[in-house]
């Protein structure tokens, strides 16, 4: 996937990579949500390179979606730091992966 830095991507089917993403800030979600997943599925998502690198990426949790937005600069940093700007809950499967504040 070539993405032109800056821009965000097309809306590609979620990875293992992307999986792995999205348990690693699982407890974040929980906290933000106040809820806890047994379900907790990636299933879309959106990349935006820049310095780091920006997701958006579309969780099944059983009865509907969360979109979250992780900023991942583990990779250029030299150290582990994965964070969750924010959570949108009850979206369903059809809404689109748009950026959000």
């Amino acid at each position: 996937m070539d993405v032109p830095m800056g821009k965000w991507s097309e809306t590609y089917p979620a990875t293992d990579d992307i999986q792995k993403i999205c348990d690693e800030v699982k407890r974040k979600v929980q906290e933000k949500t106040g809820r806890d997943y047994d379900e907790y599925k990636a299933v879309l998502y959106r990349v935006k390179n820049m310095l780091v690198q920006h997701y958006i990426i579309k969780v099944y949790v059983g009865d509907d979606y969360l979109h979250l937005w992780v900023i991942d600069a583990s990779g250029s940093t030299g150290y582990l730091s994965i964070e969750v700007p924010g959570v949108q809950q009850n979206h369903k499967w059809n809404d689109p992966l748009e950026p959000f504040d």
